[in-house]
């Protein structure tokens, strides 16, 4: 179901229940002429007049056909919603009141000041602009024309960064082929804004605007202790040796340096200053390895010195970039569910904001990335046949019988039909016929899928399912797929997702699967499944860890 940032949402209800009498967003929308907000005044203009601001503002949409509007030297962003806000606002102001400017104006820009630690940029929604206008109007609070531009680059500036918040900034996603998570907000900014104001609570409303997942909320930590290292001062670059031979109780020059650098990022080791190497610098050495998902060997290797020295920018601009892509996804996970991982190349599932399954998978390849996406899992197969999907038919079994001919199926275990599902020869399949037969592979342990199947329907054909390539699990860099999820205990899963069924434990699914007949069994409860592309990714106790960016995405 779409998350609609309206009047109905029980979840805007529930959190704002105790700061309005109705709830944030939950009222329906008056009648009347909607009251000035009661916030308390923060700028006084005796001689300013409410109604000339009403007049000023019910003016500006007479010509309703304006695609664009440039008001007070401003370029409305987005003229739709502009217009919306304060016609369902009775097209009183939103930022003033009978006395002049509000409250809501230093909360609003309080928000603006912290939104760089999401990653943004207040700079984008006029920070300084609006502040610089605030500290004019203070000693000069009788400009009218002043007030009314105010008023507008407020609003302007606020359905920027409502719509930014829950939709992201760069839409460039929505033109790869790969990326196709959807976000479940199906925003009214003008209401938004009404209702905001109404409930003078703008700190709240943005708090609720933003991805509630987890992720994005350790994630925003990490920058803003990242951030306090900048501020004093950031790292410098190590120059220490790469020698595996290090030895406690050796005695090297370049170790304090080492320490002090650990220290800044882990705040460990607590003695930043002995030469001595010993067990604590060790330890932190493997934390930090672990931290940056790089072989922990508790040495200074040459990736581990690599890693050592990106500098604190890179790393908060890593974060920034991973917040806008939860930005461009659902805000709202509703559990149970399931999240596959692609740079960390694991699978959770999540329920009662617990991970109560934990396993490696193997994703695809960088040449053939898996496509990101959410869908729900219908049914798990036992003993699945497997029908070659197009593009591997294209790109690889095509050209393999241009090669081999039949002795390429052969190896494979493959058989090719027509569209009579009569058996035929390899020859008959060329490069441009191919659509017109079908090549696919008999159940067994040896199959592409192995013995268990997660049918999670989408347009992509990209699913979860063993395989009879056991040995890359126990390998750090699994990205060996041609685009679906290989995971590393299907019978143990299967038997976890159906544990509500007696007739379906481990032993009996072993059973099943032995007898190479094929078995769909649907899923009783509903267990969505969400595979993202998140360069930044959290432990089981919260620890942000920094992933090899595997198809190269943060680059682009």
């Amino acid at each position: 179901m779409s998350r609609i940032l309206l009047k109905s949402d029980p979840f805007f209800i529930l959190l704002f229940s105790v700061t309005s009498c109705c709830g944030f967003f939950s009222c329906e929308p008056s009648t009347e002429a909607t009251p000035v907000a009661s916030k308390k005044t923060i700028v006084k203009a005796p001689s300013y007049k409410l109604d000339e601001t009403v007049s000023y503002l019910n003016s500006l949409f007479l010509n309703p056909s304006d695609s664009t509007m440039v008001i007070e030297g401003d370029t409305i962003d987005n003229t739709v919603e502009f217009k919306n806000a304060y016609t369902s606002h009775q097209f009183q102001p939103f930022w003033l009141n009978s006395e002049g400017v509000n409250a809501n104006v230093t909360d609003y820009l309080q928000v603006l000041k912290g939104i760089r630690f999401d990653g943004m940029n207040p700079e984008q929604y006029q920070l300084s602009k609006l502040e610089e206008k605030l500290s004019l109007l203070k000693g000069n609070h009788s400009d009218q024309q002043a007030l009314h531009a105010f008023e507008i680059q407020m609003t302007n500036s606020f359905l920027k960064l409502s719509k930014d918040m829950l939709l992201g900034n760069d839409t460039s996603h929505l033109h790869s082929k790969d990326w196709k998570n959807k976000n479940d907000s199906i925003p009214d900014f003008g209401s938004i804004l009404s209702k905001t104001i109404d409930n003078n609570d703008i700190k709240a409303a943005f708090e609720i605007m933003r991805p509630q997942h987890n992720y994005y909320k350790a994630f925003r930590k990490e920058y803003q202790h990242l951030d306090s290292i900048k501020q004093r001062g950031g790292w410098e670059k190590l120059s220490v040796p790469t020698d595996s031979s290090y030895s406690e109780n050796v005695v090297l020059e370049k170790i304090p340096a080492l320490r002090q650098r650990l220290f800044k990022e882990l705040n460990i080791p607590t003695d930043t200053s002995s030469a001595i190497w010993t067990e604590d610098l060790t330890q932190s050495l493997l934390k930090f390895q672990y931290c940056n998902y790089i072989k922990q060997s508790g040495k200074v290797d040459t990736t581990t010195l690599r890693k050592l020295n990106i500098d604190i920018e890179t790393k908060m601009k890593a974060l920034a970039l991973n917040m806008e892509r939860m930005r461009w996804m659902k805000h709202d996970f509703p559990q149970p569910y399931i999240w596959v991982d692609v740079p960390k190349m694991e699978l959770n599932y999540v329920e009662k904001d617990s991970v109560q399954f934990n396993m490696r998978v193997v994703v695809g390849r960088p040449g053939r990335p898996t496509t990101m996406l959410d869908a729900q899992l219908e049914n798990i197969v036992f003993s699945p046949p497997w029908t070659v999907p197009p593009t591997i038919m294209k790109e690889e079994v095509v050209p393999g019988i241009a090669r081999r001919g039949g002795a390429y199926l052969a190896r494979r275990g493959l058989k090719a039909y027509d569209r009579r599902g009569r058996i035929v020869s390899a020859s008959a399949i060329n490069a441009k016929n191919y659509k017109s037969f079908s090549i696919g592979q008999a159940p067994g342990y040896r199959s592409s899928l192995g013995e268990v199947k997660f049918n999670l329907p989408n347009p992509w054909s990209i699913y979860l399912h063993d395989t009879p390539h056991r040995e890359d699990f126990v390998k750090f860099y699994r990205a060996y797929s041609s685009g679906c999820i290989r995971v590393h205990h299907p019978k143990e899963f299967a038997a976890f997702l159906l544990r509500d069924t007696a007739q379906y434990s481990y032993s009996k699914i072993d059973s099943i699967c032995k007898k190479r007949q094929t078995i769909f069994v649907p899923m009783k409860r509903t267990v969505k499944v969400h595979i993202v592309y998140l360069t930044n990714s959290l432990d089981s106790t919260g620890q942000v860890m920094y992933l090899k960016d595997i198809y190269n995405w943060d680059k682009i």
